[in-house]
């Protein structure tokens, strides 16, 4: 039965993809993101298509739930994801043979529960720790007790700076750790990945330096604008809160015709990004989402401008 997964290319999403390579070996990795996960599906020819931690947006609900029904007679879809859903949508709406999906745990833990492989503890504790869900669980508290928690920081430090260094695209080396993870290889082990870690974590500091000089203050929001390549965007909107003190920080990349942006935010301020971006990227053409802290979107480049000014405006009506 030729399986494939296609999962999220960062450490969440890597971690939860080498889970699901352990619980079906050989099976073919492929990375994407939620705005191309319609058209990837619609490549993918397999009997079982295990899907990690991509979210389903409000512009590719209906593209991609009309693909889970084309391929539910000949194949096993297993939906595995820890983002909130498109608004008005619940779980038994999603056509996919199993659904797995819990707002409070990382996919790695989610993978791990489901597809029940206890060698995989240390991989999913990655995905726990990158996507900051340390404190959420009870499963992450126990089994962080029974082992060095500076150790397990360690690895999955050094796994998310190597990841952050190969770049998005870089999907050779991100299946190359997907592999090496999946049958129990400790980061540390493996001179390239701490080689790209190193890499990764000097770039950050400069990235600090960046943001600085860069970050301009529009009515209440930190805005960061055409982050460079190499750089990390959602970085660069993290770094832009320390640097402004402002609750809310964007960074945007231009991408052809489009702008992608990243979004972060103080825990202490109540707006939700991932219902704003849900609900104002469609107005403009464009699609987001991802958690109430910490969201993207992409937004044709001619509406940049008026999505930015919206955006102010949901910042200026909260007290």
């Amino acid at each position: 039965m030729k399986t494939a997964i296609v999962a999220h290319g960062d450490t969440d999403g890597v971690c939860s993809a080498a889970i699901a390579l352990n619980r079906y070996p050989g099976a073919e990795v492929w990375f994407t993101h939620p705005v191309g996960l319609p058209e990837d599906l619609r490549q993918i020819k397999a009997d079982r298509i295990v899907i990690c931690d991509l979210a389903i947006s409000e512009r590719d609900k209906t593209e991609i739930f009309e693909e889970f029904l084309k391929r539910s007679g000949e194949s096993e879809i297993i939906y595995i994801d820890h983002h909130p859903l498109p608004l008005e949508t619940i779980a038994g709406d999603i056509p996919a043979s199993h659904v797995v999906r819990d707002l409070s745990r990382s996919t790695s833990e989610l993978a791990y529960t489901y597809f029940g492989r206890e060698e995989m503890k240390l991989v999913f504790l990655f995905g726990a720790i990158s996507d900051y869900y340390t404190d959420t669980t009870p499963l992450v508290e126990r089994s962080l007790d029974i082992f060095d928690k500076r150790t397990i920081y360690l690895e999955s430090g050094l796994l998310s700076q190597a990841l952050g260094a190969g770049g998005k695209r870089d999907y050779a080396f991100k299946r190359k750790i997907v592999d090496l993870l999946s049958k129990g290889v400790m980061p540390s082990t493996r001179p390239e990945i701490v080689r790209k870690a190193v890499i990764g974590t000097r770039k950050e500091w400069e990235i600090v330096n960046y943001v600085r000089e860069a970050v301009e203050v529009m009515d209440g929001v930190g805005v960061v604008k055409d982050i460079p390549r190499g750089y990390s965007p959602t970085k660069a909107a993290k770094l832009a809160l320390g640097v402004t003190g402002l609750p809310l920080c964007i960074s945007t990349r231009k991408r052809k015709r489009n702008v992608d942006i990243s979004a972060r935010k103080l825990s202490t301020f109540s707006i939700d990004l991932n219902l704003t971006f849900r609900t104002l990227a469609p107005r403009f053409g464009g699609s987001g989402g991802g958690h109430p802290s910490a969201a993207g979107a992409r937004i044709p480049q001619k509406f940049f401008d008026e999505f930015l000014e919206a955006l102010k405006r949901e910042v200026e009506a909260i007290p």
